[in-house]
């Protein structure tokens, strides 16, 4: 994890960031769960999750220049490979650094893959770095990472465990990346700045990019942190509602902004909408070699898991298809700008829907049930500012942003 999110997190926790602490019991109307989401998340199994950080952490150090990092790359392909996943690669690119040396040498992110059977072309990426580092030892010599970031590396290994089997074939593309030289990002080469630079240079179409760095150790409030891009509220508002239906979790949404921070920014700056998991407060073990397993909650641990695997299946559970088609693409908000009312137009369907309007940091703020042609929503209580329309059924949903003017 990047010294620029510590000191983030440092900031936000002396208030210098507007933040929305919800817990499950203050959320207002929740959804009905989908099934095979909940199935889906009953497959994750803690002693999964215990054995991959096991390991890891065993390797001694995964230091992005130590001798053994391409045998670590390694053991994550194969445990790819062993879960059935037949497109795994080492994707190879030389990295330079000048921090704690000045050296070029050879990095090895790992990507799994499983097609889509409906839209291959459409990717959903989850990330996780497996490289780690000590600042005060050598870290050549050893770096257990246990939280940072064997805890995130677990979390897609688990998802990807998951998602393979046949009950899970997705309709979009599943894409489980293990990130190679995230540690010294900022004074070098990084294994997302070269993945999503080639992924926006051959036009690939990655709907949705999460994050998991550091999600391992419970300060003992149950709370996950969420580092929101101010170009994907969309995907703060999906994660929020996964938190609120099935996980026990608390949940802190920072403001968002362009510049999130860590391995999910270069996403960010390639274009790609995304949003990035982390644990509460700071481990106090991070960068140490007191960062074991012993310190781990994989109760915690699973539960954050979760909020990606909810995510993707709801992502690729409504994706427009000819089975499915989107009826809400005509659907229309005036006006807008607006002050105290909207009118809601859908001449193509007259389904009961929901609709749940969010701030851009993903709290909802109005959530109710709308029907017919026409629907007059009241958005008095909505103070001046931007938000999120969300508009769903079963199958489709539709995302307008909706600006609330001053009242004059």
């Amino acid at each position: 994890m990047k010294n620029s999110i510590l000191l983030f997190l440092v900031l936000m926790q002396t208030s210098l960031f507007a933040l929305n602490t919800v817990s499950e019991n203050e959320t207002a109307v929740q959804g009905e769960p989908d099934s095979s989401i909940v199935a889906a998340i009953a497959l994750i199994d803690n002693d999964s999750l215990y054995s991959y950080v096991y390991d890891l952490q065993n390797m001694g150090t995964r230091f992005m220049i130590a001798p053994n990092r391409r045998d670590v790359a390694t053991w994550i392909m194969n445990k790819f490979l062993s879960f059935g996943i037949t497109e795994v690669r080492l994707d190879s690119f030389p990295a330079h650094i000048t921090y704690m040396y000045d050296t070029t040498t050879w990095q090895y992110n790992v990507e799994a893959r499983i097609q889509g059977s409906d839209f291959p072309d459409k990717e959903m990426v989850m990330i996780g770095h497996y490289d780690d580092v000590t600042q005060n030892s050598e870290p050549i010599s050893g770096a257990p990472g246990a939280d940072d970031n064997a805890s995130g590396t677990a979390a897609i290994l688990e998802c990807a465990r998951i998602l393979n089997q046949p009950e899970y074939q997705p309709r979009q593309t599943m894409v489980f990346l293990a990130s190679a030289a995230e540690e010294l990002m900022y004074y070098g080469d990084s294994g997302t700045e070269h993945y999503a630079a080639e992924a926006h240079d051959a036009g690939r179409d990655i709907v949705m990019a999460i994050n998991n760095d550091m999600i391992g150790w419970d300060d003992g409030t149950w709370t996950v942190q969420l580092f929101n891009h101010i170009g994907s509220p969309e995907i703060t508002a999906l994660a929020i509602d996964i938190i609120t239906n099935y996980t026990t979790l608390n949940y802190l949404s920072s403001t968002p902004v362009h510049d999130v921070g860590g391995d999910i920014q270069p996403f960010i700056d390639a274009g790609y909408h995304s949003i990035y998991f982390m644990e509460n407060s700071i481990n106090p073990n991070y960068h140490t070699r007191g960062d074991s397993i012993d310190y781990l909650n994989f109760n915690y641990m699973a539960e954050i898991t979760a909020i990606g695997l909810g995510c993707v299946l709801q992502t690729d559970n409504t994706v427009n298809s000819k089975k499915y088609p989107n009826h809400l693409l005509n659907l229309k908000i005036l006006p807008n700008p607006a002050t105290n009312n909207v009118t809601i137009y859908n001449p193509d369907n007259k389904l009961t829907h929901s609709l749940k309007i969010y701030k851009l940091d993903g709290t909802q703020q109005i959530s109710q049930t709308i029907s017919g042609s026409t629907a007059n929503i009241d958005i008095s209580i909505l103070p001046p500012g931007t938000y999120l329309v969300v508009v769903s059924s079963e199958t489709e949903s539709y995302y307008s942003r909706l600006v609330v003017a001053p009242y004059k």
